[in-house]
């Protein structure tokens, strides 16, 4: 497994998009979203999963996201995250700042680099 090249900061700050995105397509559990970021960041988005479940449990306490405990037939207990309506209103705004922030960024980097 690759370690992290993003440093923690970096990684903070875009730790609600990363999972209300995630939560968009279907409900997880909190193990699957950490699975799902390492798997399809390719290994470089990572967090510890105590770092994980206070985001969680944050992003609830916000409105963003909603928990409900599922019981699988053969499964054991898990709680089970939805995006909410003002999670999705939310994602999008951040969406959008994302978008602009990186182009702003990239355009810096490009103007700048000595390429």
């Amino acid at each position: 497994m690759a370690e992290t090249s993003f440093s923690s900061d970096l990684m903070r700050s875009c730790a609600d998009l990363v999972i209300l995105t995630l939560l968009q397509n279907r409900p997880m559990h909190g193990y699957d979203i950490f699975v799902s970021m390492e798997n399809i960041g390719d290994g470089q988005f990572r967090f510890k999963q105590g770092t994980l479940y206070p985001l969680l449990y944050r992003l609830e306490r916000s409105g963003w996201i909603a928990a409900k405990w599922h019981v699988p037939p053969e499964g054991k207990k898990r709680k089970m995250y939805s995006i909410t309506k003002d999670g999705k209103r939310v994602l999008s705004e951040r969406l959008q700042q994302w978008r602009r922030f990186t182009d702003s960024v990239n355009a810096i980097l490009k103007e700048c680099s000595d390429d």
